[in-house]
């Protein structure tokens, strides 16, 4: 189980990073710097390590400490838009009630109007925020693309050379 949570952080993290550009990098910066976490990930002799030893290296890859952050981090986030979600429901009943009000008392058509022009500003707000949250998220990912990368070739390896340990954690 805790291989398959970190092959999808590692795919996670790699679309994330190539599916957004922040504002203090450009996508030339973005790409030279894939570029050269994908060339720093092969090391020679790779062709040669055991299913075992593949096993190690993607461990010893997870364990380093700017990986370990970063996974705390997104995390943490995870929970915080997890809690976000359960708000929603609350907001969906007064709106319905906003909503009956404004059809059965005359001149109640404002209320709901004034509710509606308030919701919208508010999930403006909220994409903005997000759109920030990605931003911050992508030149995090940055930081880490070398452990990322690294983290890839050793799963191509092991896909290749069907290791059992990569079979059976894909498998749960």
């Amino acid at each position: 189980m805790s291989r398959l949570f970190v092959l999808i952080v590692f795919l996670s993290g790699i679309s994330a990073f190539a599916s957004v550009q922040t504002p203090g990098s450009t996508y030339g910066e973005m790409q030279s710097t894939l570029d050269a976490a994908q060339a720093g990930a092969i090391r020679p002799g790779d062709e040669s390590l055991s299913c075992e030893a593949l096993e190690s290296e993607l461990v010893a890859t997870v364990k380093q400490p700017a990986v370990q952050s970063y996974v705390a981090k997104s995390g943490a986030a995870a929970q915080e838009r997890a809690a976000a979600l359960n708000v929603p429901s609350e907001r969906i009943a007064t709106q319905s009630a906003l909503t009956l009000f404004s059809s059965i008392v005359p001149g109640g058509a404002w209320a709901g109007h004034a509710a509606a022009a308030a919701q919208a500003q508010a999930q403006q707000a909220q994409a903005a925020s997000n759109i920030q949250q990605r931003m911050q998220q992508a030149q995090e990912i940055m930081g880490i693309m070398p452990h990322l990368m690294r983290g890839q070739r050793v799963i191509d390896l092991a896909q290749v050379r069907n290791c059992a340990w990569l079979r059976e954690g894909l498998s749960r």
